[in-house]
């Protein structure tokens, strides 16, 4: 198991770079994360839905996603409130209070599928959740030592000590965690150092004395990765010198599946910003409306912030714009929601820039899809997480799809000008295909040269595998790593 001296520590990319290492060896590997909170979520066969953490995990892995990877998802509708996602399958909105209580109900069947990963891989990589020196939370985790010792794992602790403050993030865990929870620990792993390791060396020797745990690497700052942000707090566009085309990003408050746009991050001669307000929007040649967990409440915001208003302006102007789930749903004129499923029910007026209406049902769609664009025949391939129907009146879909139930569909809408479109799917930007073409198709409306298109986003995720299993190999203890795994084949 990988544990973190805190959040955005190293875990998840740990797990991955883990997962590849003893894939390469020739095991069969699997990932594991009891409890996620996070609002990138992929549906997976079966119609059901996981944290992104997790697939990218089980790419890393060379194995099929599946629920018992992330057997709980969190996926937040306020500051206290969360949607609980059990084996993939919605069972409601918990507070706080609620889910403390509803873990224990959980932790069951969390153990349920950590056991049927265990009866099908050879090797299964646990990851923790933020720190677990959480002493409030103690007493119902199910996430970190708590899963460690009912799994009987040896824990990995891992630090970044690119952030400041370190060792003391490092004794701090320690001396926070009860006897039995800190003999579990069983090595530590610096993360995302720069500089001389021979000027670290005297620091990391007394950290072991003070300890006792033993050094299992210490892991460089890796540049050159490909991997989305696990949570909008790592959403962070890189700036670039040489750009043509400005691809602005509506920063929702309850911005979802944020995922879609991280290659665009790398895309040659784009330049992709996340703005908030009006004085930022500026005169971009692309706007996104990405997805929402609430997009009544985030069509509200944009209204409240002047957005909406300057966003149809754009479009007047001549710039594209592309909504995406819950922002497909906002283009259109009307939203109801007859049962409460958007948090807030009523009739609320969309930005109107395509002829279509929503309706929010109960039922959830969550299914994994692929196809390809109306008119262009590009290729797509990706997948649908969404409350809520929309009809269109009089234009054409924006795709042809047929989902892993065999099922056809006629997906999103595209105006007349083809400047606005809208879509259900999830991921499109991943296919080198249909990213390069419609970002071509906006340079010449621009009068701007075309580009190449680059990499597909699964071929670029797989270099970064590579790359994340080179470090495992050169920067931590391998010998140790393969003796670990012995101790538990032992035990078994």
């Amino acid at each position: 198991m990988v544990q973190g001296t805190s959040s955005d520590a190293g875990k998840t990319i740990l797990v991955a770079a883990l997962c590849r290492y003893f894939s390469d060896l020739g095991y069969a590997v699997a990932p594991f994360k009891a409890q996620n909170m996070a609002l990138n979520a992929v549906a997976v066969a079966g119609g059901e839905e996981i944290s992104w953490a997790q697939v990218m995990q089980a790419e890393a892995a060379r194995s099929e996603p599946s629920v018992d990877m992330n057997p709980l998802l969190l996926k937040p509708v306020s500051d206290t409130v969360s949607q609980v996602v059990l084996r993939g399958r919605v069972v409601g909105d918990f507070s706080a209070r609620e889910y403390q209580a509803y873990k224990k109900t959980a932790f069951p069947v969390v153990m349920e599928a950590l056991n049927a990963l265990r009866q099908r891989y050879d090797v299964v990589v646990l990851e923790g959740a933020g720190s677990p020196a959480e002493v409030n939370l103690r007493s119902a985790d199910l996430v970190n030592m708590g899963l460690a010792e009912a799994a009987d794992a040896p824990v990995l602790l891992i630090s970044d000590i690119d952030r400041g403050g370190m060792f003391a993030y490092v004794v701090g865990t320690l001396a926070l965690l009860t006897e039995s929870e800190r003999a579990r620990v069983c090595g530590l792993v610096i993360n995302r150092f720069r500089g001389e390791l021979a000027r670290l060396e005297p620091g990391l020797d007394s950290l072991i004395q003070m300890t006792g745990v033993p050094l299992v690497g210490v892991i460089p700052y890796l540049s050159g990765l490909s991997l989305p942000a696990e949570d909008s707090l790592g959403i962070k566009a890189a700036a670039k010198k040489n750009w043509d085309l400005d691809v602005a990003v509506i920063r929702l408050p309850r911005i979802a599946n944020f995922s879609d746009f991280h290659i665009l991050e790398e895309e040659e001669g784009v330049r992709l910003r996340y703005i908030v307000g009006t004085s930022e929007l500026g005169r971009p040649q692309l706007i996104i409306l990405p997805g929402t967990k609430n997009t009544i409440a985030d069509l509200a915001w944009l209204k409240e912030t002047g957005l909406f208003e300057a966003i149809g302006t754009a479009v007047a102007g001549g710039a594209f714009l592309l909504g995406i789930c819950g922002g497909y749903q906002m283009l259109g004129q009307l939203i109801r929601d007859p049962h409460g499923v958007d948090g807030t029910g009523g009739v609320t007026s969309g930005l109107g820039l395509l002829p279509l209406e929503t309706e929010f049902l109960p039922e959830k769609t969550i299914i994994r899809v692929s196809g390809e664009t109306v008119g262009e025949g590009e290729a797509l391939e990706g997948y649908k997480i969404h409350f809520g129907e929309s009809s269109r009146f009089g234009v054409a879909p924006f795709a042809r799809l047929i989902g892993d139930d065999g099922n056809r569909y006629e997906d999103g809408a595209c105006s007349e000008d083809g400047r606005v479109i809208g879509t259900y799917m999830h991921g499109l930007f991943d296919a080198a295909d249909f990213r390069g073409g419609f970002l071509n198709r906006v340079r010449k409306a621009f009068m701007l040269p075309t580009k190449r298109s680059g990499l597909s986003a699964r071929e670029k995720r797989e270099d970064s595998y590579r790359l994340l299993a080179a470090a495992v190999r050169r920067h931590l203890d391998c010998d140790f790593l393969l003796e670990l795994l012995h101790k538990q084949a032992v035990k078994r």
